[in-house]
Protein backbone atom coordinates (compact mmCIF):
# COMPACT_ATOMS: atom_id res chain seq x y z
CA UNK A 1 0.00 0.00 0.00
CA UNK A 2 1.21 3.51 -0.81
CA UNK A 3 2.53 5.04 2.47
CA UNK A 4 0.86 8.37 1.65
CA UNK A 5 -2.54 6.66 1.77
CA UNK A 6 -1.97 5.27 5.27
CA UNK A 7 -3.60 7.04 8.23
CA UNK A 8 -1.64 8.93 10.88
CA UNK A 9 -0.02 6.21 13.02
CA UNK A 10 -0.46 8.31 16.19
CA UNK A 11 -4.23 7.75 16.00
CA UNK A 12 -3.95 3.97 16.45
CA UNK A 13 -3.01 1.44 19.12
CA UNK A 14 -1.66 -2.04 18.46
CA UNK A 15 -4.01 -4.74 19.63
CA UNK A 16 -3.69 -8.46 18.92
CA UNK A 17 -1.58 -10.68 16.71
CA UNK A 18 -1.90 -14.44 16.23
CA UNK A 19 -0.45 -17.06 13.91
CA UNK A 20 -2.71 -19.17 11.73
CA UNK A 21 -3.18 -22.86 12.47
CA UNK A 22 -0.48 -23.86 9.96
CA UNK A 23 1.97 -21.25 11.26
CA UNK A 24 2.38 -19.86 7.73
CA UNK A 25 0.52 -16.58 8.37
CA UNK A 26 0.40 -13.90 11.04
CA UNK A 27 -2.73 -11.78 11.51
CA UNK A 28 -2.53 -8.48 13.40
CA UNK A 29 -4.94 -5.67 14.28
CA UNK A 30 -4.88 -2.09 15.49
CA UNK A 31 -7.63 -0.06 17.13
CA UNK A 32 -8.48 3.52 16.33
CA UNK A 33 -8.38 6.07 19.14
CA UNK A 34 -11.51 7.69 17.67
CA UNK A 35 -15.01 6.20 17.56
CA UNK A 36 -16.20 6.17 13.95
CA UNK A 37 -12.68 5.86 12.51
CA UNK A 38 -11.84 2.28 11.51
CA UNK A 39 -9.00 0.19 12.86
CA UNK A 40 -6.88 -2.07 10.65
CA UNK A 41 -6.36 -5.78 10.10
CA UNK A 42 -3.31 -7.11 8.30
CA UNK A 43 -1.90 -10.47 7.25
CA UNK A 44 1.73 -11.42 6.83
CA UNK A 45 3.35 -14.44 5.23
CA UNK A 46 5.86 -16.16 7.49
CA UNK A 47 8.99 -18.06 6.48
CA UNK A 48 9.80 -21.52 7.82
CA UNK A 49 11.82 -19.98 10.67
CA UNK A 50 8.85 -17.75 11.66
CA UNK A 51 10.22 -14.46 10.35
CA UNK A 52 7.98 -12.19 8.29
CA UNK A 53 8.50 -12.61 4.54
CA UNK A 54 6.03 -9.95 3.41
CA UNK A 55 2.79 -8.17 4.20
CA UNK A 56 -0.04 -9.69 2.17
CA UNK A 57 -2.89 -7.31 2.98
CA UNK A 58 -3.88 -4.30 5.05
CA UNK A 59 -7.62 -3.61 5.35
CA UNK A 60 -9.66 -1.15 7.39
CA UNK A 61 -11.95 -2.82 9.91
CA UNK A 62 -15.64 -1.91 9.97
CA UNK A 63 -15.36 0.04 13.24
CA UNK A 64 -12.75 1.57 15.52
CA UNK A 65 -12.58 -1.62 17.56
CA UNK A 66 -13.07 0.21 20.86
CA UNK A 67 -11.14 -1.72 23.52
CA UNK A 68 -11.03 -4.75 21.29
CA UNK A 69 -10.57 -5.34 17.53
CA UNK A 70 -9.15 -8.68 18.60
CA UNK A 71 -8.27 -11.13 15.86
CA UNK A 72 -8.64 -14.87 16.50
CA UNK A 73 -7.68 -17.33 13.74
CA UNK A 74 -9.50 -20.66 13.72
CA UNK A 75 -7.38 -23.29 15.53
CA UNK A 76 -8.16 -26.17 13.12
CA UNK A 77 -7.88 -24.50 9.68
CA UNK A 78 -6.31 -21.45 8.08
CA UNK A 79 -9.55 -20.62 6.24
CA UNK A 80 -11.37 -18.67 8.98
CA UNK A 81 -10.44 -15.69 11.15
CA UNK A 82 -12.69 -14.00 13.74
CA UNK A 83 -12.57 -10.28 14.56
CA UNK A 84 -14.40 -8.79 17.54
CA UNK A 85 -15.54 -5.28 18.43
CA UNK A 86 -16.91 -4.04 21.74
CA UNK A 87 -17.90 -0.53 20.57
CA UNK A 88 -20.72 -1.74 18.32
CA UNK A 89 -20.83 -5.22 19.86
CA UNK A 90 -20.16 -7.61 16.98
CA UNK A 91 -18.10 -10.48 15.75
CA UNK A 92 -17.09 -10.80 12.11
CA UNK A 93 -15.82 -13.94 10.46
CA UNK A 94 -13.31 -13.40 7.68
CA UNK A 95 -12.49 -15.98 5.05
CA UNK A 96 -8.77 -16.33 4.30
CA UNK A 97 -8.50 -17.67 0.75
CA UNK A 98 -5.74 -17.26 -1.86
CA UNK A 99 -3.92 -15.00 0.61
CA UNK A 100 -6.85 -12.53 0.71
CA UNK A 101 -9.23 -11.61 3.53
CA UNK A 102 -12.91 -10.89 3.07
CA UNK A 103 -15.81 -10.67 5.51
CA UNK A 104 -17.97 -13.79 5.25
CA UNK A 105 -20.36 -13.25 8.20
CA UNK A 106 -21.24 -10.70 10.86
CA UNK A 107 -23.27 -11.03 14.04
CA UNK A 108 -24.23 -7.92 16.06
CA UNK A 109 -25.27 -8.38 19.68
CA UNK A 110 -25.61 -4.74 20.91
CA UNK A 111 -24.75 -5.64 24.49
CA UNK A 112 -22.36 -3.31 26.37
CA UNK A 113 -18.87 -4.84 26.44
CA UNK A 114 -19.75 -7.72 24.10
CA UNK A 115 -17.04 -8.65 21.66
CA UNK A 116 -13.80 -8.34 23.58
CA UNK A 117 -12.42 -11.70 22.37
CA UNK A 118 -13.50 -14.67 20.28
CA UNK A 119 -13.09 -18.29 21.30
CA UNK A 120 -13.47 -21.03 18.68
CA UNK A 121 -15.44 -24.06 19.82
CA UNK A 122 -16.05 -27.32 17.96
Amino acid sequence: MDPELLPNKKNYRGDVCFCSQSGRYLFATTRSNTIGVPGWISAYKLSDDGSIEKQLCLLPTTSSGGHSNAVSPCPWTDEWVALTDDTVGFIEIYRWSNEKLEVAARCEVHEPGFGMNAIWYD
